[in-house]
Formats: structure tokens, sequence, C-alpha cells
């Protein structure tokens, strides 16, 4: 009898390069990552305190090529670069130089091989991190769900429904809650990111210290997030703790140049970092439960960049717990920007048909600015 050959799962490429990291990777059914590369330009972008985009897409240039020749060396050790369908890439939204290197590479490559490019959403990829599995037992998450992505650049609540359609319930109508991190770190004197080095010197802070709360603004919104007010009570806070009660929270440039004359002590940094901490952590809970209770069918699956951050963590766990919700957040590797996710959502693209390939010769349009839940913009 003629054994039957078991069909395979699709074989993206995968290519992401919406702001500073430089990331590809091969993705099986949309779950099973066979290979990847990721290169951070961190140590670039530190002495300027946060990413420039020119730089980012310069080095963009130069490490993508590397990376695609050594994942494509892994494949064809493994015996299956021949099975690539398609190359999956982020068109936004982010920095529009960089997207354009990202494009441009993976256009290049799919097309001298006469394979198809998918246009990605860089924020349903962060949502999709959540199916990628480290072993072969993990679940996939149940839906619909209620997702969280929580980043330096996005923060925002949506509703995946079973078909994989997303639904924008609310969002930051200022700064990000990683932008607020970064932004205070850098006041305080923390290095460069500076979300994760914010959170480092809150954990300095001795259990059952007295931390003066931050207020978080109250938005019309019930799903919506504001984290400016943070931000300035957190500088008010570092003014008066530096002897500068006369001064009023000034601009960036300013602020350093009078913390670097009159500099925080040691104390009074933690207690702001933990303050900080405290007040945008129980922001985010506080809307995540909101969002359960108001579609009580639904999962939770959170993602971006501050999904790493273990106070943020432990708090959306227990608050999953309160009310007994399965909760998934990916592995700490695909928290922060990967291609292994762009993977997963474009295999979601396609299986749930939401999305398409398209012939890489007509060009990729990318896009700063791109909402996520809908389709790719004209």
């Amino acid at each position: 009898m003629r054994r039957v050959s078991p069909v395979r799962e699709r074989l993206l490429l995968a290519i992401e390069s919406s702001c500073d990291e430089s990331a590809v990777a091969l993705v099986r059914g949309g779950r099973e990552v066979l290979a990847e590369r990721v290169a951070s330009q961190t140590a670039i972008h530190a002495p300027f305190g946060g990413v420039i985009p020119e730089v980012a897409a310069r080095a963009h240039h130069e490490w993508l090529p590397r990376l695609l020749n050594e994942l494509l060396q892994e494949a064809e050790g493994l015996g299956i670069a021949g099975e690539i369908e398609g190359v999956a890439l982020t068109t936004g939204p982010g920095l529009v130089g960089s997207l354009l290197v990202g494009a441009g590479i993976g256009s290049a490559w799919a097309w001298a091989r006469g394979l198809p490019v998918l246009p990605v959403n860089h924020l349903e990829g962060h949502l999709r991190a959540a199916w990628l599995r480290e072993s072969a037992g993990a679940e996939a998450p149940t839906l619909p769900a209620i997702g969280l992505v929580v980043s330096g650049g996005h923060t925002l609540l949506v509703r995946i429904e079973r078909d994989g359609a997303i639904a924008r319930l609310g969002g930051t109508i200022d700064d990000a809650a990683g932008e607020a991190f970064d932004k205070i770190a850098r006041l305080l004197g923390a290095p460069y990111p500076g979300g994760a080095a914010l959170s480092a010197l809150a954990a300095q802070a001795p259990r059952g210290a007295r931390i003066t709360p931050l207020p978080i603004a109250k938005t019309e919104g019930p799903y919506d997030f504001s984290f400016s007010g943070v931000k300035t009570a957190a500088i008010r806070q570092a003014l008066v703790a530096s002897g500068l009660t006369d001064r009023s929270p000034a601009r960036a440039a300013t602020l350093t140049r009078q913390f670097a004359e009159h500099p925080l002590s040691a104390e009074a940094a933690i207690t702001i970092a933990a303050a900080t901490e405290q007040a945008i952590v129980g922001a985010l809970r506080a809307g995540v439960q909101r969002a359960l209770r108001a579609n009580p069918d639904c999962s939770l699956i959170v993602g971006g960049g501050v999904a790493a951050n273990g106070p943020l963590r432990t708090a959306l766990a227990s608050v999953a717990t309160e009310e007994r919700r399965a909760l998934v957040v990916p592995p700490l590797k695909w928290c922060t920007d990967n291609a292994a996710m762009i993977g997963a959502a474009g295999d979601a693209l396609l299986r749930d048909e939401r999305g398409a390939y398209q012939e890489p010769s007509a060009g990729l349009e990318v896009h700063a600015q791109w909402r996520i839940g809908a389709a790719v913009p004209a």
C-alpha cells in the first residue's frame, strides 16, 4: 500500500524592520519557529537617549542582508529552504525609512525566486506572538480574546474574534506606556533603554516602603489610557526631591540640565521609579479588567515590549485569575520586536482570508500609521 505523506503546514519567511530591531525568521503554520535572527540597535541609539530614524534605517540596510543570508544557510542545512511559500513583511506602522529597507530587501528576495509577498501590520504581529510555541505541547490561545498591545510606541486594547477579525476598543490618547517609562527613566538618569532600567530601579524599593501615588488622568473612553500626567507628576516629585521647589516642569533638555546640576539621591530615584511603575501598571490592569468584564466570553492575550515587565505580567495574571479567564503572554524573547511574530500574523491573515499574497514586482507601500484591524491603507 502506498504511504500518504503528511501535508506540510505553510512555511513563511518573515522580515521585521519597523523601528530599531532588524529581524528575520522562518515560521511554519503560524506557530513553529524553525529559525530566527535578531540584531538590536540599542547600543547605536543609547548615546542619543532614543531612536534616530535615519540611523535606524542605515543599520537595517547593513544588518538585514547579513541576517537573511545566515537564516537561509540554516534553512539549507535543515533541508527546508525550498519549502518557503512566501515572504511576510512588516509594512506599518513604524518608521518609514526603516520599513522601506525591510520591504525592499524582502520584495527583491521574493521577486528573484518567483515568490509572493504579504504585507503585515506590526501591531497584529505583537498579538500573534501569543501563538508562537517553544515546545510542541504548548496550547494556542482561545478566541474570542481581549488583546493588550503595550510597547514603547503603542498602547491599545482590542477584541479578537474567532475568525481573527480585530476591533479596536481603545488606547492611549497621548504617550504610550513604554514611552512614559522611557521619558521618566531618562530624567532619573537611568540608562537607555529606559523602561527596563526604570523597572530595575523600582525593584530596589524596600518592601512596605511608603510610595506617594502618581495620578492617572481619567479618560472619556472606558478603554482609553492617558500617561502624560504620570510623567508630569513624576517630574514634580523629582523637582521637589532635588530641592527645586520653585521650578515648574520644563522642556526635557532644561530638566536634564537641572537634574544634572541638582542630582536626585538614589533613594528619591528609586521611590519615583516605583511610583511610576505602580501608576502605569495599575492603569493597564484596570483597563484590562473593564474590558474583560464587558466581554465575558473572552480570554486575554498580551503582547509588546512592555509585556516583558515583571510587575505588569504579575498584575495581568492576577486579573485573569480574578475574572477566571485564560491568559497567554509570549515568552520574553517574543515580546520585543521580532520577525517570528510577523510570520505568525502573516499565516493568520492567509488562513482567515483577511489578507492576500501580492506580486513583489507591483511594489509594496509602507505606512507610518496603520490602524490595527483595518485593511492595508490605500
